[in-house]
């Protein structure tokens, strides 16, 4: 009788071979490389995404501002300055918007009736969006006392020119009094308001913003004494035609800034510096 070989076994059929040290140390070295080609793409995607977020939430402002001029004999709103809350019934009336509670600077009272302009920004939890920045990763607050019970909730501010008290807090200027209104800044990114009042220039605690700098590395988006700041940064800025602009914090401060960014707003206005 015939004699059948037994099956050799599976080891001498040609088992699956794992892989090397070395291969494995390539291909994550292949991944690794991938990464690091790709993260700097995906963070300026990102940036750009958060920028057009940023972009439509001044345009919102705008449109609120301007709401807020037709219903008023083309006056503005004024910009509340630290210490202007909310519970002060005139203020509340005048000013854009308003701060929350003493000694907690940047927090702005979103409720409804707090300020002038959420008549035309509907909602408290829309206003929380509209007002901070999708790229506002929670500067520190410059200057003024904070209260982390009531952490900063706005990235915008408004050119302090708007406002211009006689005899108490009245409303902000004519709009269609502007002088060269597509050169003009309404709206400013701000680095970390305290309140809404920027005067550019003028004041340590008014920063532009470069938070969306897509060239630049995050760790100088708040260094606003180097030159990446200045120049690879980028903020929005929307201007009393309603255009809005991604303009470098460098075309905006002292030295090389444009001070007719900020001013005259009206004839007589003197240049910020």
């Amino acid at each position: 009788m015939a004699r059948h070989r037994s099956a050799p076994p599976h080891s001498a059929l040609g088992a699956k071979r794992g892989f090397t040290l070395v291969e494995l140390l390539v291909v994550i070295g292949i991944i690794a490389l991938l990464i690091s080609i790709l993260l700097p793409a995906l963070n300026a995607a990102k940036r750009r995404a958060q920028g057009a977020v940023c972009a439509s939430g001044e345009r919102q402002i705008y449109m609120a501002m301007l709401m807020f001029s037709q219903d008023n004999k083309g006056h503005l709103p004024r910009p509340y300055s630290v210490g202007e809350l909310s519970s002060d019934i005139t203020l509340a009336k005048v000013n854009a918007w308003n701060q929350g509670v003493a000694n907690a600077t940047g927090y702005v009272d979103m409720n409804d009736d707090k300020g002038a302009l959420w008549k035309y920004l509907k909602g408290r939890d829309n206003r929380k969006k509209v007002m901070m920045c999708a790229g506002d990763d929670g500067e520190a607050t410059a200057g003024h006392p904070v209260d982390p019970n009531y952490p900063r909730n706005i990235s915008y501010s408004l050119n302090p020119l708007i406002r211009r008290d006689s005899g108490g807090p009245t409303l902000g200027i004519v709009m269609t009094k502007v002088k060269q209104p597509a050169e003009r800044i309404m709206i400013y990114e701000e680095l970390a308001p305290n309140d809404a009042w920027c005067i550019m220039g003028q004041n340590s605690d008014d920063i532009p913003s470069g938070r969306h700098g897509k060239n630049m590395k995050s760790s100088y988006r708040t260094a606003t004494t180097t030159a990446e700041y200045y120049s690879a940064g980028r903020g929005n800025y929307c201007f009393f035609d309603g255009h809005i602009e991604s303009l470098p914090p460098g075309d905006l401060i002292p030295p090389r800034g444009k001070s007719s960014y900020h001013a005259p707003l009206i004839p007589g206005d003197a240049k910020p510096w």
